[in-house]
């Protein structure tokens, strides 16, 4: 008996896909953004701290690191589209929130990162579903 909660082809196929993974690359970026707008400073252990004003920031990066990995991942592997569409549409859109933000190095290599996945997701997905038999679709 298969659980409605696995994270298996056919469940990666709902549409609920689509705003999870924009809303979680939403959240990394402005996280992310903090940290390429405000710096880091010596921590009290000696690491990178966001800088003052940015504390903010640099808690929704951190608690939002590991989810964004996981759907980001997902959406770039599955050989279904709502996914790779939150990817897509995601990816996009915050990479033209970053571009409206500044134009240092640090926001245009962000940008490029976010335009670059928002490509490769639909292009893994269609060369997934090409290599697979009609039968399996």
């Amino acid at each position: 008996m298969r659980s409605r909660w696995t994270l298996d082809d056919e469940n990666h196929g709902q549409l609920w896909w689509m705003p999870l993974v924009a809303v979680v690359l939403a959240a990394a970026t402005w996280g992310l953004l903090g940290l390429v707008e405000g710096g880091c400073r010596v921590g009290p252990r000696g690491g990178c701290v966001a800088a003052d004003g940015y504390r903010a920031n640099g808690w929704v990066l951190f608690l939002a690191a590991m989810p964004t990995l996981f759907v980001v991942g997902t959406g770039l592997t599955t050989k279904r589209w709502p996914p790779a569409v939150g990817v897509t549409a995601g990816g996009a859109a915050c990479a033209v929130y970053v571009l409206t933000q500044g134009r240092t190095p640090a926001h245009l290599t962000t940008a490029s990162v976010l335009l670059v996945l928002a490509v490769l997701a639909p292009v893994s997905v269609w060369r997934r579903r090409a290599e697979v038999s009609p039968s399996d679709r």
